[in-house]
């Protein structure tokens, strides 16, 4: 019984580093800008999986925390059958874990979390021509929350995160395909996770915003650079910010949106850095404030951002940036309130999200896709 207590606590423990969830309620009515089809369901509902797009088309889903517990289990969507189908499982339970897809079609799964080993150091890879894994060697710290960037020389950048005792990193690392291995990177100037990292058309890597040791949100963000290995402190935004969205638009600048906590609340703001001015311009907010949610870039310089919780719970609403008109437009209602879930653009321009939780203990499994005009 002892055993069971501290097990359960320590679950809770590491489920609270990574967010907290809320009731679910509507969000704003308005017209709508696209609509959602609801598709087959995954066979496992989860939350705080990660998911990418594969070269060929399918969606591939991996890990999380379902009604089980610390998933290792993978699936994988196929939008010409609709269908979810059962992958080979990673050797690694984690949730809070990051995906990325390498230029060879590999996929890198790194970090994250899980009862067993509170977090994770082991890294893995996938290979969609086979559909199995094998090991990529492991993190010099282990850690969940932090975001990991594919680089332009085809190396991968992870970038801050927590690790035991909930501690916040300044740590990066890099890891290069063509060795199979992991080495140091220069470390940011300031700890965070629950930050965004958006990779700059020079290469150079803007992180914003996140969370400092007590909880506090950032206003600072910074840029890595690749060939120097170092962090320079850009401007500051103007308002801190964490688990918000961040999306590079057409004109090479990087929209920030939304952000916050229960705690404190979630904002509606959104601002846009300029790299070549080194300033954050106030931009148009969001029809409703959200944190928690997911930033989806779609064609024609457009910005999807699905659910997450607000101020009155789980939202069921999304919205659409459009670039080139600078406003915000709200979709129709999805068919499930979600957060804490995943959103792919597939090949054909359409959104697809999947999983996630309405609030603590109720978890979706639903799965649904928006198609917007155009």
């Amino acid at each position: 019984m002892a055993a069971t207590t501290r097990g359960s606590r320590r679950r809770a423990c590491l489920i609270a580093s990574v967010g907290l969830a809320l009731a679910p309620v509507a969000g704003a009515a308005a017209k709508p800008y696209g609509h959602w089809t609801a598709v087959h369901r995954l066979r496992t509902a989860r939350e705080f999986s990660s998911a990418v797009l594969l070269p060929d088309g399918r969606t591939l889903i991996a890990g999380g925390y379902g009604y089980a517990g610390f998933l290792a289990t993978v699936e994988l969507y196929s939008a010409d059958t609709n269908r979810w189908h059962t992958g080979e499982p990673m050797a690694v339970t984690r949730f809070a874990a990051t995906t990325t897809v390498l230029p060879s079609g590999k996929v890198l799964v790194a970090g994250g979390a899980n009862l067993d080993d509170g977090y994770v150091a082991d890294a893995e890879l996938f290979d969609p021509a086979t559909d199995t894994w094998s090991p990529a060697g492991s993190l010099r710290t282990p850690r969940a929350n932090h975001t990991a960037t594919l680089l332009a020389d085809g190396r991968v950048l992870v970038v801050g995160g927590t690790t035991t005792h909930l501690r916040p990193l300044a740590t990066a690392e890099l890891y290069d395909p063509v060795t199979n291995s992991w080495s140091p990177a220069g470390a940011m100037l300031a700890p965070r996770f629950h930050h965004t990292a958006t990779l700059l058309p020079d290469g150079r890597v803007l992180v914003v915003g996140g969370q400092d040791a007590a909880g506090r949100f950032r206003r600072s963000a910074e840029l890595y650079d690749p060939t120097t290995n170092q962090w320079v402190r850009t401007a500051y935004m103007h308002t801190g910010r964490a688990n918000q969205v961040a999306a590079l638009l057409p004109n090479g600048r990087v929209l920030v949106a939304g952000g916050g906590d229960r705690g404190p609340g979630f904002v509606r703001s959104s601002e846009a850095y300029d790299p070549r001015a080194n300033r954050w311009s106030r931009m148009p907010s969001l029809h409703v404030a959200r944190g928690f949610a997911t930033s989806s870039t779609v064609p024609g310089g457009r910005v999807v951002v699905a659910g997450g919780f607000g101020n009155h719970g789980t939202l069921n609403s999304a919205e659409v940036y459009l670039s080139s008109r600078r406003r915000w437009r709200l979709t129709g209602r999805m068919h499930s309130a979600r957060a804490h879930h995943v959103a792919v653009t597939l090949a054909d321009g359409r959104v697809l999200v999947a999983g996630g939780a309405l609030a603590s203990g109720t978890l979706v499994a639903g799965a649904e896709i928006l198609r917007l005009p155009g």
